[in-house]
């Protein structure tokens, strides 16, 4: 029992190494006196590219809060936004992407006494309706473009193209809800004790699955709520590239954010495993303003510039928002403890 006690302390430490390490690799790699000339370039208007993204990062949080159940009542709002910042500053520099991130969060859910299987669930539901609510706005950003871009000539080009993407994403939407939708096969796997690692891990994605159906079987109303919030927090987070622009001196639409957005976003998922997703997400913003007909090598680094730079000051609240989380850890294991003992008496 003290060896396998000993060896996850161990992994714990590597994971930890890992993450802090791709960090420092992302701000090294990040131009610094560049990022001081494009900050100057906007002044003190790039503290609303930090509230747009707060605002955003709220209703991603409140999303995930209601796909909590009866269990979110043991924990706020604010002690959820930190949670799932830090979940997300680790899922953006850890190898495993959003998967790592996804189980840290569910591991910080522990001390606030919320049930293991229910903080997984809630984490893996309230990602599906992040997905397929993004799904959703790419679907009806991409349409706006086509309906409203006639003069973009790539779009005649690529119409049919266009056309079969968003029939695809369509009729993933409305598989994947008909899918969970099914009553049967709810029963959850047990692994045995001497099950392989790849036979846990099969068990442990079977099970979530069967999570997420049971949620959207038990109560609907809720995921559907969370879907909402969590389009929401999509359309506010667009509002950057948006707010970007427009401070750049362009004049474009707040749809044509929403695309940028949902696209470098769709772009960058393919890249998940790079820290950071150096090189990927630069990559996206240079294709997508093309694509809208902005060529500019120096708006393309600007932008990027910015969006780098908004995520260093998250990456440092994320570090801070940690030590929030650590003292309610150690209250929470006070509070056990005083619990233990009484009881004892």
């Amino acid at each position: 029992m003290g060896s396998k006690l000993v060896n996850r302390n161990w992994v714990k430490l590597l994971v930890l190494c890992i993450v802090v390490s791709f960090i420092i690799i992302f701000l090294v790699n990040t131009d610094i006196e560049n990022t001081k000339q494009a900050l100057r370039s906007v002044g003190f208007k790039f503290i609303y590219l930090l509230i747009v993204t707060y605002v955003a990062y709220f209703f991603g949080t409140w999303s995930w809060h209601v796909c909590l159940g009866e269990e979110r009542k043991k924990i706020s709002l604010f002690q959820l936004f930190s949670v799932r910042q830090i979940g997300e500053t680790v899922g953006q520099f850890n190898p495993t992407s959003v998967v790592g991130g996804d189980i840290l969060k569910a591991k910080l859910l522990q001390p606030y006494q919320i049930d293991n299987a229910k903080a997984l669930s809630s984490v893996a539901a309230s990602r599906i309706t992040a997905v397929l609510s993004q799904i959703l706005l790419f679907l009806i950003a991409c349409l706006f473009l086509v309906l409203n871009n006639k003069h973009l000539a790539w779009i005649s080009s690529w119409g049919f193209g266009f056309a079969a993407l968003i029939f695809l994403l369509l009729l993933v939407q409305v598989l994947f809800i008909i899918w969970i939708s099914k009553t049967h096969n709810l029963e959850r796997r047990q692994s045995s004790a001497d099950a392989s690692f790849i036979r846990k891990l099969k068990n442990r994605i079977q099970n979530l699955i069967i999570d997420i159906r049971i949620f959207y079987k038990n109560d609907r109303k809720m995921f559907w709520y969370s879907y909402f919030l969590a389009a929401i927090h999509w359309i506010i987070g667009s509002l950057e590239f948006y707010l970007i622009l427009i401070f750049l001196g362009f004049d474009i639409r707040i749809m044509d954010g929403l695309l940028l957005d949902m696209s470098v976003i769709v772009f960058k998922s393919f890249g998940a495993f790079i820290p950071g997703q150096l090189g990927v997400e630069e990559l996206g913003n240079k294709l997508m303003l093309t694509l809208m007909g902005i060529s500019s090598a120096a708006v393309w680094i600007t932008v990027s510039i910015l969006r780098r730079a908004r995520q260093i000051v998250w990456i440092g609240i994320g570090f801070m928002l940690y030590f929030f989380i650590k003292k309610d850890v150690q209250s929470a294991a006070k509070s056990t403890s005083d619990i233990k003992m009484l009881d004892s008496q």
